[in-house]
This record gives structure tokens, sequence and C-alpha cells, in this order.
């Protein structure tokens, strides 16, 4: 009977090991705050973002793809607006993983007329276009281009636009092919760069020809001076040059925005645009033909019943998200960080409707309001703060300016649903007031038993003027509590885990190269100053990690991100930190954006551990673990589950409530008594100096419910 119970743990084991880990994202936890459910609660935060439409899943009807400045990440809505009714958008990640990757911005438009919208994004100081060739909702882009040229007045030259800049797409002309305008090096004067492929070859395509020096006949100088008048001619000799070198008002630094509108519906395409110092948006009317554009007047405060102001940089967007053939305005700012905290993330996408006449501001936070969204650099855990049974959420973020300078704080969502079935509340967004009590930034948010209780803390490293600091709860009402930890350095991010699985607490720390540095037990003597052998990594770089069994083979699981935004895992091995990574893992789909954090727990209680992503942009996404088990299976119908069983040198011990455990041999003795266990956190038992026989394990809950189970020590 012993045998057979060995070979059917065997093969038990051995179809755990020939199946993949699989990961799918999971919107199905409900968020609440005084107002009502978020409608988007895990599309992952906003910042600096751009805005463009196209059909993602076949229906015929224009969806919204999101660009991040601030991660260079790609986010996708699906369109669930009514005809001229309210704009309601639905985030959808599933068709984030067919877009290619997308540097500094993003437009999608139809070049070659196949009325399929193309994309064209920024490359090494010009212009790189992707063709769609997508049938219905199955979304592929190709390259067609790896950089524009343009037909200048000595022979081609590169259709420059700058990483910081946004140019404009669209039919100038009239002639129905799209052309492009950019501003030049030093980001005074627009050049156009006239389609020519028609004319050339009969057919749509990317053929351009730059036309005069300029376009417009003006000069942008500075936030609220534009000179107008100046001539744009086609002989090469016209006087932009000198007026852009000699005014005295001219800005130094490059980064311009620009988009086109055609409220009147005329084909005459007027602009906006912003300057990376300037706050303002600015409307220029264009006066001019078809042939020859010419903008003689500005609205330096657009719109002009709520002018768009932001701390720097503003973009702007006229999308006709609900159908009806008007244009709205979406407006934000196109800042790649937040300029020394100066950027309000939380409030950054503000929302026009065109009503009688001129744009009504519809929201300030638009589709930021329908999500957690913390600001910026969102760090999260489940914790069972206030020790009711369930997991609550906790979102640190990397700071926000308010009167007292700029501090961090943790957004606390209470778990008000069941143990299996999440639902949260907003609580506070100062969780124990810790932003009063603390000047930090970059609060990066942990769990681990620090002070050996059997249960494990929240704890936040930061960074202050001191340098960086540790602090942990105990609970939610608990005081917070200084940890000392020597040897930091800024950017350093610690994490208390149990890698080498000899049931004591280690510590590991990554630092801003990427690279780990483990410790010895007292934490005070660096042990490995390359754990994991990240430094010799040459495909990608670590921006953060987490450990956890999340196959429950009862060996630690390496999950990392790095500094793009992609997932690895990798088993690690507890005796020599050599990762074993898993190409096979399934993970090729998600790409979170740069500045991301990563950390595991098992929100739904059903045994698995799963992933929890922080994004640069203030959000969270979760990613729920697929795996199929027995063991996470069994957990559900009984209280305690162990494995290997049987073992040799250690076994793991989980239970679906907190409680302890204590291990006796068959005549009764007690070898091991209270033991403290967290609910559905495995537990590790070393029996490596046990003799070899038969054993019980006796669990005893928290409600002095107690369980046995057998346990063979082979």
């Amino acid at each position: 009977m012993k045998n057979l119970v060995f070979l059917f743990l065997m093969v038990f084991s051995a179809q755990i090991l020939g199946q993949g880990l699989q990961f799918k994202f999971n919107q199905d936890i409900n968020v609440s705050n005084s107002k009502g459910i978020f409608k988007n609660a895990w599309a992952g935060g906003l910042n600096a973002v751009q805005f463009a439409q196209i059909d993602l899943n076949g229906d015929g009807f224009e969806d919204v793809v999101t660009f991040d400045r601030t991660n260079q990440k790609v986010f996708t809505y699906i369109n669930k607006s009514v005809i001229g009714g309210a704009v309601m958008l639905a985030y959808d990640p599933l068709f984030e993983k067919y877009f290619p990757s997308v540097e500094n911005w993003l437009i999608l438009c139809d070049y070659d007329g196949d009325k399929r919208k193309d994309l064209f994004t920024s490359t090494s100081a010009g212009v790189k276009v992707y063709r769609n060739i997508s049938v219905g909702s199955n979304i592929k882009f190709e390259v067609v281009s790896e950089a524009l040229f343009s037909e200048g007045f000595s022979g081609k030259i590169n259709l420059y636009v700058a990483a910081s800049d946004i140019p404009a797409i669209g039919d100038l002309d009239g002639d129905g092919d799209i052309d492009i305008l950019s501003f030049e090096p030093a980001g005074h004067y627009l050049e156009f760069h006239k389609n020519m492929s028609v004319e050339k070859t009969g057919q749509m395509g990317l053929q351009f020809q730059k036309v005069g020096d300029c376009w417009g006949n003006f000069i942008h100088n500075d936030c609220r001076d534009i000179l107008f008048g100046v001539p744009c001619n086609a002989s090469g000799n016209s006087s932009i040059v000198s007026n852009s070198i000699f005014s005295p008002y001219q800005t130094m630094h490059t980064g311009n925005s620009l988009s086109l509108l055609d409220l009147n519906k005329d084909g005459i395409k007027d602009l906006l645009f912003g300057h990376v110092t300037c706050q303002n948006l600015v409307y220029l009317q264009n006066f001019g033909s078809l042939n020859q554009a010419n903008f003689l007047k500005a609205d330096f405060d657009y719109p002009n019943k709520n002018p768009v102001s932001v701390p720097s940089f503003a973009a702007a967007f006229p999308l006709d998200l609900n159908g009806d053939g008007q244009m709205e305005l979406l407006t934000s700012t196109n800042a790649a960080d937040h300029g020394g905290y100066i950027q309000d993330f939380q409030n950054s996408v503000s929302l026009f409707q065109f009503e009688k006449g001129d744009w009504v501001l519809k929201s300030k936070n638009f589709l930021q309001s329908e999500m957690i969204d913390v600001g910026e650099g969102a760090s999260c855990v489940w914790w069972d703060g206030d020790q009711d049974g369930d997991l609550d959420f906790y979102v640190g973020n990397s700071g926000i300016r308010g009167p007292t300078g700029v501090r961090a704080s943790i957004f606390y969502y209470e778990n008000v649903g069941t143990y299996l079935k999440p639902e949260l509340i907003f609580k506070t967004d100062d969780f124990g007031g810790l932003s009063k009590l603390i000047q930090g930034t970059d609060f990066q948010l942990s769990l681990g038993d620090l002070v050996s209780s059997g249960r494990r803390q929240l704890i936040i490293s930061m960074q202050t003027f001191l340098g960086p600091e540790i602090r942990y709860f105990t609970s939610n009402s608990a005081e917070i509590n200084k940890y000392n930890l020597p040897g930091m350095s800024t950017g350093d991010r610690p994490l208390f885990t149990d890698w080498n699985q000899d049931a004591k607490l280690d510590l590991l720390v990554l630092e801003r190269s990427g690279r780990i540095r483990s410790y010895d037990e007292s934490f005070s003597k660096v042990q490995n100053a390359d754990w994991g052998g990240f430094s010799k990594k040459v495909d990608w770089v670590l921006q953060s990690f987490t450990l956890a069994d999340a196959d429950l083979d009862g060996r630690s699981d390496f999950i990392g991100i790095d500094k793009l935004g992609r997932l690895h895992v990798g088993i690690l091995d507890p005796k020599t930190s050599f990762i074993q990574w898993q190409p096979d893992a399934n993970l090729e789909s998600f790409n979170f954006g740069q500045k991301a954090t990563v950390s595991t727990s098992d929100w739904n209680q059903d045994g698995l551990m799963d992933i929890n992503v922080g994004l640069a942009t203030g959000g969270v996404q979760l990613l729920q673990n697929k795996f199929k088990s027995e063991l996470s299976t069994n957990i559900e119908n009984s209280s305690l589950q162990i494995w290997p069983n049987p073992g040799k040198e250690y076994v793991q011990i989980m239970a679906n409530e907190n409680g302890t455990y204590e291990l006796f041999d068959i005549t009764g003795k007690k070898l091991i008594a209270n033991i403290q266990m967290e609910k559905l956190y495995p537990a590790r038992l070393d029996i490596s100096q046990i003799p070899r026989g038969v054993y019980f394990i006796k669990f005893t809950s928290s409600k002095n419910q107690i369980s046995f189970k057998k346990l063979v020590l082979d």
C-alpha cells in the first residue's frame, strides 16, 4: 500500500512539473468609493496620456488606444458609448499584446487607403511606421518603414521628429492621402512634408516631399510669443532662419505637441499645440487655403471658458468618441516624468465636449476617477491588516506634492466581500497617517515576519532626506515601527523572504543596476554581492521581484519584472541561488511598461499565489494563477494540506485558516509544538534530521477547530 501511495505521488508530481504556469488578467473584483463602483478599477492608472482611435474588436465602432509617456505603455479600451450619448470606455487588456513596442508617441492613421488604421511612432530622430494587416478583431501590425524619408531641396532627408515631440499626421492639402507636420530641430517653425505617393505612383503610400521652408507663415518663440507674417516660400531663402535665431524671446528647448482640428469641417486644418516649458494650450486658426496655410493670430488660452493649464507641456487630442460626428477634446500633459513632482498625475486627463458652439469641460480626471490611481509609482500588497480573516488591499505611491512638500502615502481598500470573493471599498488615501508622520517618497510595500510572530507584517521601504528607511505595521490599529537596517543606499529595494527555505527570514536587496545582493542571518553583512547572477544578464535588467511557490511543487519560483515591464519566471535553487528560467511560462503577452513593481498573494484564497503589478502610472493590474493543481482544489474542502507526502528533506503545510501546527510521532510524543501558521500561506517544515517513519501533524485553527494529517518520512 505504501508503495502504491508513493507511486501515485510521484506520478502526481510529474504531472505538476509537466504543466506550464498559466496566468490571465483578472478584473472581476469590484472596487468602489463613496461615489460608487469603479468602472475600470484595474486599468492601471494614467499619467501623461496620448489618445488614438481604432476598431479593436471588429464591430465597426472605433475603440480607444492610449499611450502613456511616463512608462511607454499602450492601454486598450473598448468603446461602449451610445451614439450621441455619454462617453463610456471599458478597459480590455487582451488587445494590448497585438501592438508593437511604442516609444515616445503614437498616432493611428490610414496611410494606404485600405480602411485600416496604421501605426506611426517614434524612432531615432524620426518616424517609424507599422502597416495594419488585421482581419476583423485579429489585430496585427507589420513594419513597413524603420524611418521615413522626405525629398528635400538637396535630395532625400530624414523626416525629422524630435523624440520629445508629437507630430501632426493627416490630410493637410485635401488630396486624400496623409501628410506630416513636424517642428524643425530648434523647435521654432513647422516643416510640411507633402505625401507625393499618388502623384508618383497612382497609389497611396509613404513618399514625402518637403514643401517650402515652413508651413503657415509663423514662428513660435515662447509660450505667449508667436511671430506671424513670416513668408514660407519654396526657394530655400526665406527669412525664417534669421527670425528664429535673432528673436529675443526664443525658446531654447525642443518639445512640442501638435494636433489638427477642423471644427467647421471645411477641410482646412487648424492647429492645437503645447510646449514643454509652457502650461497653456495654444489654438491657431488657419485663415489660408488647402494649398497654402496661413495663420494670423493665436488664442493662447484654449478653450476659452475653461482653458487648459498643466504644470508643463500640454497636449490635445480631438476625437469623436461617441460616434455623433462631433469631436470631443481630450487633453493631458505630454511630460515624460513628474518634473520634480509638479505634475498632478491623479488629475491629468481632461475631457471637453463641443456644445452650442463652445467647449464644455466634462471631467478633469477622465477615466482616472474610474480606476485605482494613486498618482504615480504604485506598489501593492494584499494583507489581512484588520485580522478579520480576509485580505485587504494596500497601494503605496511615489509621492504627491502638498502644502508640506512631497510625501508618499498608502491607499487602503478594505475587503467587504468574502475571503473567497473579495470586494474592495476605498477607506483612506493615507493609511496610518503615514504621510503626516514621515516625509518619505517611493514607497515600496512587501510582507514579512520581521518580529517572528508567525504572522507577516506590512513592510514599507522608502526614501527620505536622511537616506533609505524601513517602517512596518503589525496590524491596522497598531502604531508604525521603525526597523533599523544598515548598509542601504538610495534606490535600494529590500525584500525579506526565506529564499534558502530554512524556515528563517533572509534579506535580499535589489539595486538600481538590477543586481541583487544577499545578506547573512544578522542582515548586517553581505553574503553574495551578485545573488542570482543578475549582473551577467545581457538581454534584460531587473526592476522588481518577489518569491512564491506559484505551482505548489514545494520550490520557490522567482517572479521578476524587468525595466521594460516584461515578466520573467524561474525556479530557484535554495542551496546555490541559481535560477532556472522558464521560457514556457506563458508570460510573453504581458507588458506593464517601465518602472513597474511586482508582488504575489492569494487574493482569491484558492491556494494558488497570484501576481499583482503596480504600474508607474499609479494603477494596479492583477494576474490570476490558473495553474491546475489538485492541492489547491483540496484546500477548499479540507482545512489542512501537506506536500510532498511522503517527504524526505522538507514538507509544505498549508491551512485554510489561521492557527498553529504541532508534530507528533506514532507514540504520541510531541516533537514540534505550536508553530504559528498564516491562512493559505505555506509553512515549510524541515524534516531532514527527523528519523524516517510515520508521524502526525495536528492543526488547531484560530476558531479552536482541530485537524490531523498523517505524514510519512521516506
